[in-house]
């Protein structure tokens, strides 16, 4: 069976500047109700910052001068929109990370992929009549 990720990606995700302030990163999330949010410098990825960064910090006297750079993680999940479905789940699981960001034939930001999204493709295919 070759599905491709592109299936189960949330295409166009929101994302965030690197030098954006970290309360506007958990505004962000509780308005879209996402957990993930790819960062930005310019067009590139260079980070991703996850809800758990966001509670691990805001509220705390520092935060509110934080900004998303100070916190983001730079080890990123990358794969491409036609790579295999369940070698990025794979991956996924191996590398313990919530998301893969999800690239374009250019190497442009496609989507997110996340751990999520592999569940809901596992009910799909096995049992489609649960599917949404």
């Amino acid at each position: 069976m070759n599905i491709t990720v592109d299936e189960y990606t949330s295409i166009a995700p929101i994302t965030i500047n690197l030098n954006a302030e970290l309360k506007d990163a958990e505004l962000l999330m509780k308005k879209n109700e996402i957990r993930h949010l790819p960062v930005m410098d310019g067009n590139e990825v260079v980070g991703i910052v996850s809800q758990r960064d966001i509670f691990a910090n805001v509220g705390k006297p520092w935060s509110e001068y934080m900004r998303v750079k100070s916190v983001m993680s730079t080890s990123i999940l990358f794969a491409y929109a036609n790579d295999n479905l369940a070698d990025v789940a794979y991956r996924l699981s191996s590398e313990k990370v919530g998301s893969a960001i999800i690239l374009d034939e250019q190497d442009k930001l496609y989507g997110i992929f996340t751990t999520t999204d592999a569940l809901n493709a596992l009910v799909e295919i096995l049992l489609p009549e649960r599917a949404k």
